[in-house]
């Protein structure tokens, strides 16, 4: 079974999402070639704080045992701001709505669900680099100046409350990817 764990960003964060989206996809389809670029349904928009992959189905209860009781850590908000691309805005093949506040506090969470898992799986060591992922470009067509098309899409300043973390199931298909919580746990904590 595939599983990782995230956050919900909220139906705002969606919303904006799917219109910045469309403003993208009206301005590259005027390209002398246009990319062609798979975008992420914003249903199921999240940002993974840790990708686990692949676990034997027998290991899944005792990673949902795990990850259930309540973190003592406040909640808080992640604020979205700008958009970005991966590798880079130059060599797009990720696009990209970026974290302008709140990415602390996401690494924090993170480490704790790292802590969590560790010992009885060994989840990717990558870093986390809090971001909303629209869409993969499969061809990067002709004619578009990605920097400066990145640029000119305005993202409206939106904000995630995050209360909880979950831990998903995911499930590819030729539709996309569909997504099942298995359990989730509470942050607990309190502001000082």
């Amino acid at each position: 079974m595939r599983v990782f764990v995230a956050i919900d960003v909220g139906d705002a964060v969606r919303a904006e999402a799917a219109r910045v989206i469309q403003v993208i996809s009206d301005k590259v389809e005027a390209a002398k070639t246009p990319p062609k670029i798979t975008w992420v349904k914003p249903a199921v928009l999240h940002v993974t704080l840790r990708f686990i992959g692949e676990v034997d189905d027998a290991a899944v209860p005792a990673l949902c045992e795990q990850l259930a009781p309540p973190i003592e850590m406040a909640p808080f908000e992640v604020s979205w701001r700008g958009l970005g691309a991966f590798p880079s805005p130059r060599n797009p093949r990720a696009l990209w709505m970026g974290v302008v506040g709140g990415g602390a506090a996401l690494g924090a969470l993170e480490a704790e669900v790292t802590r969590r898992v560790v010992g009885t799986l060994d989840p990717e060591a990558r870093p986390l680099l809090p971001h909303l992922t629209l869409g993969r470009i499969k061809m990067t067509g002709a004619g578009i100046d990605w920097p400066k098309l990145l640029q000119a899409v305005e993202v409206r300043g939106m904000r995630s409350p995050v209360d909880r973390i979950t831990l998903y199931r995911s499930q590819l298909s030729q539709r996309g990817p569909h997504y099942t919580g298995l359990v989730s746990a509470p942050l607990i904590g309190t502001n000082k």
